[in-house]
């Protein structure tokens, strides 16, 4: 495997992938598509077959629990989450199946997860003779199934039976795809901005603190649960934090820290990395919304920090 550096350099200046351990649940039955529509913010009802879409999962008080995207087949809806584990996000959809036709499993265990990203993605796919989804599609061929995922920034997400001999991984690193880190990853997560579930995603959370309204909430699809609290902050028109990029511009900070000014809490620090490309430490976290949309370094008691664009 390739140094760090080199490996972030493929997943954005060439072809590069990843294998992630992502969570995914199987919601199957007559029911399905009306079932699901009640339990997230995106408009399932209107999501075509072989579509994808972003959505957020909430409770009853409005929180987030988990996000993701929604794969519709013709034969099930799949929910592939960031989350290592679908155990709260099921927990909580099963709470409120009553004795509608819906089966709801998790599958996490029999796909194996592969991200791929970079300029030269769609020559790869092409010269490696696979074909690259387009935006929001989903190619569905028996157990196998490629849809577009911003996980990093815009890529490809395979999903693959972890049981038979589908192996995308070595036939694109033989048209010169790179297999990358998990490390070299989250570097370009962090750079990119990206929310995870577990990291910056939780039930701490409000959906619009992560400024997705336009890609993973519908406020026209009519009621769902915490779809009041959605719509009292929308009709608002702000929460009180928000998940920003930061640069660490001095001073110390790891991840998990709150940041503190004049004794009160201003922020959190969730994920944090040193970049090849940067000077100063990157991370993301949250910042209270007069903080968040600050052009100027922000000094906390800890360190100072940078929003950055």
């Amino acid at each position: 495997m390739q140094e760090h550096g080199s490996q972030l350099d493929a997943l954005k200046n060439g072809c590069g992938f990843v294998e992630l351990s992502l969570s995914l649940v199987r919601i199957s039955g007559g029911d399905r598509e009306k079932f699901l529509h009640n339990f997230c913010t995106a408009d399932i009802k209107k999501l075509q077959p072989n579509h994808r879409c972003e959505a957020f999962f909430l409770n009853s008080k409005g929180k987030t629990i988990s996000h993701g995207i929604v794969i519709k087949r013709e034969i099930d809806l799949l929910i592939v989450s960031t989350s290592e584990s679908a155990s709260v996000l099921i927990e909580n959809l099963d709470r409120y199946l009553l004795s509608e036709d819906v089966v709801i499993e998790d599958v996490s265990t029999l796909w194996r997860s592969v991200f791929v990203t970079g300029e030269r993605t769609q020559d790869v796919f092409a010269a490696a003779e696979m074909t690259c989804p387009s935006e929001d599609m989903v190619i569905a061929s028996g157990f196998e199934v490629a849809t577009t995922a911003d996980l990093a920034g815009q890529g490809v997400l395979l999903l693959e039976p972890l049981a038979g001999d589908v192996s995308s991984q070595e036939a694109l690193g033989e048209q010169g795809a790179t297999k990358c880190s998990l490390e070299a990853f989250h570097q370009l997560r962090i750079e990119k901005q990206i929310p995870w579930v577990d990291l910056e995603i939780s039930d701490a959370n409000l959906p619009q603190e992560f400024r997705r309204d336009e890609v993973a909430i519908s406020f026209n699809k009519g009621c769902y649960l915490g779809q009041e609290t959605v719509a009292r902050l929308d009709a608002m028109g702000h929460v009180n934090q928000f998940f920003v990029g930061l640069e660490i511009v001095s001073g110390e900070t790891k991840v998990g820290d709150e940041l503190m000014k004049d004794g009160k809490k201003i922020g959190r620090i969730t994920s944090m990395v040193q970049h090849p490309d940067f000077e100063n430490p990157i991370a993301l976290g949250f910042l209270r919304s007069a903080h968040a949309k600050s052009t100027e370094p922000v000094t906390a008691e800890s360190c100072i920090v940078k929003v950055r664009s």
